[in-house]
């Protein structure tokens, strides 16, 4: 359950820029509480996450997208200098071969960095992420801050639709009978999408969501034809007329 809460922390710690000053504060308040309470269970905590989870989503996914677009217009700014003159050397030859920086985040330069090089980078690549969160902060603030509010906006939309989905995924569930199992599968997906909203599981998205329904309409209508095969099997074809 610790392991949960530090997750619910570094939730609320890396919140982004402009995340409305309340929900931060809610935040804040229930993480102290699940903190400090010693009966809290783990199911609590994770219901407790997945709601701030609704909130924390859209601004996560904006500010991604910026982030990522931040690290390709400036990231070798602030990578370079906290590489050796010879690691920047052979750097450059790396993206020679069309490689990228991205690609650094990859297991591709494994075969073409040291292993002491490959240190070296790795710690580079987070001191540099570290450059470009408060480059970018200063940036949204700033001069990006009515794009950046618009993709939150945009993202809010997405979420709605998907919560739809997943309305409906609970409705499938709750009326199914047949199948209680198939019930059960439904409901643990649809547990493990709200995981993806706040660290908790795979990143959430958009078409797995959407797919989800129809494949579980697939899968009732294949138990329903295949009870139907095991019916059958079950007739007593020596019973007299």
């Amino acid at each position: 359950m610790q392991s949960t809460i530090s997750l619910f922390r570094h939730l609320y710690e890396n919140l982004p820029p402009l995340f409305p000053e309340d929900t931060k504060a809610k935040i804040k308040h229930a993480l102290e509480h699940l903190e400090k309470d010693q009966t809290v269970t783990l199911d609590e905590i994770e219901s407790t996450m997945i709601s701030f989870g609704y909130e924390a989503w859209p601004w996560n996914q904006a500010y991604h997208e910026f982030l990522a677009i931040a690290e390709g217009e400036v990231g070798e700014h602030f990578l370079l200098p906290r590489l050796s003159p010879g690691l920047q050397a052979k750097y450059e030859d790396f993206k020679g071969y069309g490689m990228t920086l991205r690609d650094l985040h990859s297991g591709r330069p494994a075969d073409y960095f040291t292993s002491e090089e490959r240190v070296e980078i790795g710690t580079a690549l987070v001191d540099m992420q570290k450059d470009l969160r408060v480059y970018l902060e200063r940036k949204l603030i700033s001069e990006n801050q009515d794009k950046y509010l618009k993709r939150v906006e945009e993202f809010s939309g997405v979420l709605i639709e998907m919560q739809g989905h997943l309305n409906g995924l609970r409705e499938l569930a709750e009326n199914e009978q047949d199948h209680p199992t198939l019930a059960g599968e439904i409901r643990e997906q649809v547990r493990s999408f709200e995981h993806g909203l706040c660290l908790l599981g795979p990143e959430l998205r958009y078409d797995a969501v959407y797919n989800s329904l129809e494949f579980f309409h697939g899968r009732k209508a294949e138990l329903n034809r295949m009870r139907g095969i095991h019916e059958s099997l079950e007739i007593d074809f020596y019973k007299e007329d």
